[in-house]
C-alpha cells in the first residue's frame, strides 16, 4: 500500500497537478464564502475546462474545490452569520458571537485549524480503508453489485434532507432518465419518441449542468443587488497557539471522528455530522453554558467534522461508486465523462487514478491551511461584494459545458430543461442529488440485475444466496420500515399538538 501511495503522491505533486489543486482550493474557499453558491455548482461550472485534461488532473481540480468550500463556508458563518454552506450553520453559533466581541480573526483562526486537522484525519482514514474495502468489493458478483447500488439509492433517500418518499421520487426520475436510449442488451430504442438525438441517452453532462448549475442561478436570482455587511471589516487572522490547540484536542478529535463516520454513509455528508459533534462536545464540556457565546470548542468541533467528511465520502465513492454527497456525485459523473467507470472495479482498473486522488486530497488540505492563513483579507473583501455578478459567468460556463459534450445545441436545451426541473423540485423540498444518483447508478443496477438473472437462469433466489446479500436486503428493508413508521407517527403527533 505504501508503494502505491508514494506513486500517488508522485503524480499529485507534478507541477501542473499541484497548480490545479491549489487553484481549485482557492476557488473553493471563495465559492464557499459566498452564500448561495455551492461546491457542486463550482465543479459543474469548471467541468468543460477539464474536458481536455487527463482524469487525474481534472479530479484534482475538483478535489481542491471540494476541500476549499468546507473552510470558505465558515467565513460567512463567522462574519455574516449567514453560512456559505449548510454545514457552516453550526459554526455560526459560536463564531459569530466571537466576531461580535472583536475577535473575528481568532474565530477564523480556530476554523482554519479545525478544518485542516479534520481534513488530514479524514485523509488518514480514507487511505487506510479504501484499499481494504476495494479488495473485498472486487469479489462481488453481478447480484452483489446490483444490491450495493440499490442499497446506496435507498440510503441516500433515507438520509438526505426531506422524506424518503421524495427521495424515492427523485431517484426513480433519475433512473428513468438513465433508461433513455438504446437498450444495452436487446438493442431496442427506449423512450426516445422518435428523436434520434436521444438514441445515445440523455447527455449526462447536460443534466449535471442543469441541476447543479442553472438551477442554482434560478434559486439565487433574489440575491441580485444584495451586498453583505460583515461584523468586523478589519479582520486579521489570529491562529491559535499550539498550547491552545493541545488543550482543545478533544473537540477536534470528536469532530473528526463524527465527520469520517457520518461522511462515509451515502447521502448524509457534512450537514448531520457537524451538529452531532457540536452537541457531543457541548454535553462533555465542564462549562456548557459558554456555548453559543463565543466558545472556541464550538468552532473547532463542527469545522473539524465538516472537513473530515471529505475523507469519509471518498470511501464509498472510490470503492463502491456511491457518492456521499452532491459534490462526490458530480465527481462520479466527471469520472464517467473521462472514460473511467466508478464502482467495485475502479481500484483494480484505475488504481493509479485512485491513489492520485487520495494523495491530492492531502495536498488540498495543506493548501487550504496555507491559503486560509495567508490570504484571508482578500476573501473578506470579496465577501462584501454583490455576489450576483457571478451569475452570468455561471450561466455562460454552464452553457459551454453542455454544448461541448456533442458540439450541438441539443445538450444546451437539455441543460435548460433540467435547470428548470431541478429548480422546481428543490423549491418543493425534493433533494436533487437523488436525481443525479439515479442517473449514475440506474444503468449499473440494470445491467448487473439482468446479468445476475441470466447467470442464475432466472432464479430470483440468487439475490439471497449469500450472507452479504441478505445483509444488504435487510438494510434496505430496515430503512424503508423506519421511514414508514415515522410517516405513520407524524399524523398522530400533529393531532396531539
Amino acid at each position: 500500500m505504501l508503494e502505491h501511495l508514494i506513486g500517488g503522491f508522485g503524480a499529485a505533486l507534478a507541477p501542473i497537478n499541484i497548480l490545479l489543486t491549489v487553484a481549485g482550493t482557492a476557488l473553493g474557499i471563495l465559492i464557499g464564502a459566498l452564500p448561495g453558491l455551492s461546491s457542486p455548482m463550482a465543479i459543474i461550472v469548471l467541468l468543460p475546462v477539464t474536458y481536455g485534461m487527463g482524469p487525474l488532473p481534472a479530479l484534482l481540480l475538483m478535489i481542491g474545490i471540494y476541500v476549499g468550500t468546507k473552510l470558505g463556508g465558515s467565513y460567512s458563518a463567522i462574519l455574516l452569520r449567514t453560512p456559505g454552506t449548510p454545514a457552516g450553520a453550526c459554526t455560526a453559533l459560536d463564531g459569530y458571537p466571537m466576531a461580535q466581541k472583536g475577535m473575528a480573526g481568532h474565530a477564523l483562526g480556530y476554523a482554519t485549524v479545525g478544518s485542516a486537522a479534520g481534513g488530514i484525519f479524514g485523509w488518514l482514514i480514507a487511505v487506510s480503508f479504501v484499499p481494504l474495502i476495494a479488495t473485498v468489493a472486487l469479489r462481488a458478483g453481478p447480484a452483489d453489485i446490483a444490491l450495493i447500488g440499490i442499497a446506496g439509492l435507498v440510503m441516500v433517500c433515507a438520509f438526505v434532507r426531506g422524506s424518503l418518499v421524495k427521495g424515492f421520487i427523485g431517484v426513480l426520475f433519475g433512473v428513468l432518465v438513465g433508461t433513455v436510449g438504446i437498450d444495452p442488451e436487446d438493442g431496442v430504442m427506449r423512450y426516445t419518441f422518435g428523436n434520434l438525438e436521444l438514441s445515445s441517452g440523455i447527455p449526462f453532462a447536460a443534466a449535471l449542468v442543469g441541476v447543479f448549475g442553472i438551477a442554482v442561478v434560478l434559486s439565487d436570482v433574489v440575491l441580485i443587488g444584495d451586498r453583505s455587511h460583515i461584523v468586523d471589516k478589519a479582520v486579521r487572522l489570529a491562529m491559535p497557539t499550539l498550547r491552545d490547540i493541545a488543550r482543545r484536542w478533544q473537540a477536534i478529535a470528536i469532530g473528526a471522528l463524527y465527520g469520517v463516520g457520518v461522511g462515509a454513509v451515502p447521502g448524509v455528508g457534512a450537514d448531520g455530522s457537524t451538529w452531532l459533534s457540536y452537541a457531543t462536545v457541548r454535553n462533555r464540556s465542564k462549562n456548557p453554558e459558554n456555548f453559543g457565546k463565543g466558545e472556541p470548542d464550538g468552532i473547532l468541533a463542527p469545522e473539524s467534522s465538516n472537513n473530515a467528511t471529505t475523507g469519509g465520502t471518498m470511501i464509498p465513492m472510490l470503492t463502491l461508486g456511491i457518492p456521499g454527497d452532491g459534490s462526490t456525485a458530480v465527481m462520479l459523473g466527471a469520472l464517467l465523462l473521462h472514460g473511467i467507470t466508478p464502482g467495485v472495479s475502479m481500484m483494480r482498473d484505475n488504481g493509479d487514478v485512485v491513489w492520485g486522488i487520495l494523495a491530492g486530497l492531502f495536498v488540498a488540505n495543506v493548501a487550504m491551511l496555507i491559503i486560509g492563513w495567508k490570504a484571508i483579507r482578500y476573501f473578506v473583501f470579496i465577501l462584501q461584494q454583490d455576489r450576483s455578478w457571478l451569475f452570468p459567468f455561471v450561466l455562460v460556463f454552464a452553457t459551454i459545458g453542455a454544448f461541448a459534450t456533442t458540439n450541438t445545441l441539443f445538450p444546451v436545451w437539455v441543460a435548460l430543461a433540467f435547470g428548470v426541473i431541478g429548480f422546481v423540485l428543490e423549491q418543493r423540498g425534493f433533494p436533487v442529488v437523488t436525481i443525479i444518483l439515479g442517473i449514475i447508478l440506474g444503468p449499473v443496477i440494470e445491467i448487473n440485475l439482468r446479468l445476475a438473472m441470466s447467470l442464475s437462469n432466472g432464479d430470483w433466489g440468487t439475490f439471497v444466496a449469500t450472507w452479504p446479500r441478505i445483509v444488504m436486503i435487510a438494510i434496505v428493508a430496515f430503512l424503508v420500515f423506519i421511514e414508514i413508521k415515522r410517516s405513520l407517527q407524524r399524523p398522530n403527533t400533529a393531532a396531539g399538538a
